[in-house]
């Protein structure tokens, strides 16, 4: 009976030890360089970044890579459309949006 009952209480502190450790898990959490996201939300890595632009749009990867840009990292993503065109998509590493494809960070 005891041991039932200390298995019982250990359980239960484990469990509560868990629960409260959740939000701080989930802050906001600012990198050494400064920038600032969500330790839940997750970074968009190239290989999943190239697989949905390859479903979205249908057409062939010619060519991806990761580049730091002011301090970013985003995405470079060059593929060929069954039209033949080549379409080049940037997308932001941290959020997973597309960025337009003028656009400059300072």
């Amino acid at each position: 009976m005891v041991l039932t009952f200390q298995r019982q209480l250990i359980v239960g502190l484990l469990l509560g030890g868990l629960l409260i450790s959740l939000p701080v898990a989930a802050q906001k959490y600012r990198s050494p360089e400064g920038q600032s996201y969500n330790r839940s939300s997750q970074r968009e890595d190239l290989d999943s970044t190239v697989e949905r632009i390859r479903r979205e749009t249908g057409g062939r990867v010619l060519h991806a890579e990761t580049r730091e840009n002011a301090g970013q990292q985003e995405h470079r993503v060059r593929i060929i459309t069954d039209q033949g065109k080549v379409r080049r998509y940037r997308i932001d590493a941290g959020s997973g949006q597309e960025l337009s494809p003028r656009e400059r960070r300072r």
